[in-house]
């Protein structure tokens, strides 16, 4: 299906609606599990991982979904996929656990490895980024507007960093940075880092070192891409792609606009 017949309208109530379930488990008691890699994960996960999976089963059959607490797929099936879903249904699971606002639900929808359609829902907050290629918006109290709402400061660099992740990599490049630019940096969890430089509050998000996989970014980087940014493989000028043989990410940066020209 071409994108842009995706009703983003249904994309958006769907993790909305995941992320009320999600909150009924962070106002009660909920137990911690640990998956194979020893990361943790909750009910909550699961629940709103088959939500989303369901409800676009029923809006989309002909679309398959991955999702982060799905079974896995394997490449050899994957690889036959043009278009599909890629869901992380609680991306910051470890904020959610700690009773921290900054955990969030990720919807993407990728066509030929690219992501051209994103939603993310901070459901403590009640709001909701979402975007395509054809552009992105925030909806929160405040209404619906789009991005980025901020202007680029030249000459100075707000950088979003891993609130789990700050790795001696990462401090060896915002050093760099600091030889070239006036440079603050933020300590974010979960895919917020990525909306926070789709909004303008920020310019830079590098990942360096520890992992991602390819459910953490791709909501964010289509709301990204709206707004005029991209996510690159780090040091180059390379999109990083979707739906590979290993679902492991690159090391990045998700850049602003006005970065993609500089570095």
């Amino acid at each position: 299906m071409n994108w842009q017949k995706i009703d983003m309208t249904k994309l958006i109530s769907i993790a909305e609606e995941a992320g009320q379930i999600i909150m009924g488990y962070y106002n009660n008691s909920f137990d911690v599990m640990k998956k194979d890699d020893d990361s943790p994960v909750t009910a909550a996960d699961f629940a709103a991982s088959k939500y989303i999976v369901d409800k676009l089963a029923e809006f989309f059959p002909d679309i398959p979904a991955l999702s982060e607490e799905s079974e896995e797929v394997v490449f050899k099936q994957r690889r036959q996929w043009k278009n599909f879903f890629l869901i992380d249904p609680l991306d910051g699971t470890k904020e959610f656990i700690k009773r921290s606002h900054e955990f969030t639900v990720n919807i993407a929808y990728i066509s030929d490895c690219v992501p051209y359609l994103g939603v993310i829902h901070i459901p403590a907050e009640g709001v909701t980024y979402y975007g395509s290629h054809e552009g992105s918006f925030i909806k929160d109290s405040k209404g619906t507007r789009p991005l980025p709402v901020k202007e680029f400061e030249e000459g100075k660099l707000n950088v979003m960093i891993s609130k789990s992740h700050l790795n001696e990599e990462t401090k060896a490049y915002i050093e760099d940075l600091k030889s070239r630019y006036e440079v603050e940096y933020f300590n974010v969890g979960s895919s917020i880092k990525i909306c926070k430089v789709a909004e303008g509050s920020a310019d830079l998000n590098p990942r360096l070192g520890v992992g991602t996989k390819e459910w953490d970014i791709a909501a964010g980087h289509a709301i990204v891409i709206g707004a005029g940014g991209d996510i690159h493989i780090l040091g180059t000028t390379t999109r990083v792609p979707y739906n590979k043989e290993s679902l492991h990410n690159p090391e990045y940066e998700v850049k602003r606009k006005e970065l993609l020209k500089k570095f």
